[in-house]
């Protein structure tokens, strides 16, 4: 046999068959020798494969989370190169102008309407050391042409002087018309000035929570100062003048911005900012609504104070339980809790318990609207009431009496 031809033991035995007795020995020496390396290499391989496993799991153990986390942040930072390479290529477009130039012309409507207050106040507690003068700060908005421009009672109450500083720095000295309302913190001032640009009137009814708006003034004397927000709530009270009627908004307002105007989408003034919640702002400021805003201007220039109707009940809440037992089919309307005796109320014939859910055609879905309702309706006019009484609508005519100013 070759040495090249394969050695194989059991063609070897087969051919020694017939050999002597040493020859078969020896190759059943050689088969076990065979047998044996074939055993050693299979558990060497064995061990081979079970070291190099447990070594792979120890370098998984040991560096799989350096790796993981270099993969991951490879992910990220490829991420945000891809946003940011997109975003660079987006902007090219200026996919935001639009909304940007319609802040910006909302801003040039209004700003030229929208005046600084300064309040010079004679310290009645300086009196004995000379009668040191305090300066009040607040802002205003121009209303008409004629010079009339609305602002707080509470920026200009007990002012010796007051000085109006217009968009263009013109100042000029303002008188009060007639009498402040204090209801609402609202005062007509009127100037002697040409060429003004007098805002123009919005609906605060029509706003929704959630509506865009923009607060113009001179928060600590920084005047003409813009900043937008939306309306947070409407229908908000203050519980010493439950008919003074409240918008909330998150637009910042602070000390200087009190009398300036609140406006819409449109520049249309929508409220008067009037208060923040707390000592400085927090999210939180209030403005009056227009409506009621331009029903204070209105009749204070008219008549030189507010004529206020007066019915002389105090309304609450409708609760689900009152729905059921009345067969209301809302919670909509005003509860009265009390109707004070040979009051007006009494007279047309309201009792306690009464649910005021219409008042001349308007609907009454929030209690206090009431409030509105009355103290806008004309003094010694019938005003047409539809209420439920015992589960039953009837209809009022209720003369309305006067509120003192």
């Amino acid at each position: 046999m070759s040495i090249d031809e394969p050695r194989d033991p059991e063609l070897t035995l087969a051919k020694s068959a017939s050999g002597d007795s040493s020859d078969i020995a020896r190759q059943q020496q050689w088969k076990q020798r065979v047998e044996a390396r074939n055993e050693a290499e299979g558990i060497l391989s064995r061990v081979f494969w079970f070291t190099a496993s447990m070594a792979f799991v120890l370098c998984i153990w040991k560096l799989g989370p350096e790796v993981l986390e270099d993969y991951q942040y490879s992910m990220v930072k490829g991420k945000i190169r891809a946003e940011y390479e997109n975003a660079i290529e987006m902007l090219d477009e200026n996919p935001l102008s639009s909304v940007s130039d319609a802040y910006q012309l909302v801003a040039q409507k209004v700003r030229p309407s929208v005046v600084s207050v300064k309040a010079i106040k004679r310290n009645r507690t300086a009196q004995t050391t000379g009668g040191r003068f305090v300066d009040g700060q607040g802002s205003g908005v121009i209303m008409s042409q004629e010079g009339y421009i609305l602002t707080n009672e509470h920026v200009i109450s007990d002012a010796s002087r007051i000085e109006v500083t217009l968009y263009d720095r013109r100042v000029y000295r303002a008188k009060v018309v007639g009498k402040a309302d204090k209801y609402n913190d609202l005062a007509v001032l009127k100037i002697d000035a040409t060429e003004l640009v007098p805002a123009e009137w919005g609906d605060s009814d029509v706003l929704q929570v959630g509506s865009i708006v923009w607060a113009v003034g001179s928060p600590f004397g920084l005047d003409q100062s813009v900043t937008s927000g939306i309306i947070s709530a409407k229908n908000r009270y203050d519980h010493r003048f439950p008919q003074q009627e409240l918008l909330q908004t998150d637009a910042a307002v602070n000390p200087g911005n009190s009398g300036g105007p609140l406006v819409d989408a449109q520049g249309r003034v929508v409220g008067i900012n009037v208060s923040i919640y707390g000592e400085q702002f927090q999210g939180i400021s209030f403005a009056v609504p227009s409506v009621q805003a331009k029903f204070v201007y209105e009749e204070t220039i008219e008549h030189g104070y507010v004529k206020r109707g007066r019915l002389g009940v105090e309304p609450t809440a409708v609760y689900q339980r009152d729905a059921r037992r009345l067969g209301l089919p809302d919670i909509g309307g005003a509860k009265l809790k009390f109707v004070e005796a040979d009051s007006p109320a009494d007279r047309g014939g309201l009792q306690i318990g009464d649910v005021v859910r219409e008042w001349n055609g308007n609907k009454i879905d929030d209690y206090h609207k009431l409030y509105r309702f009355v103290s806008m309706t004309p003094p010694n006019t019938l005003a047409h009431v539809k209420i439920v009484r015992d589960g039953e609508e009837q209809d009022l005519n209720i003369r309305v009496g006067s509120m003192l100013p």
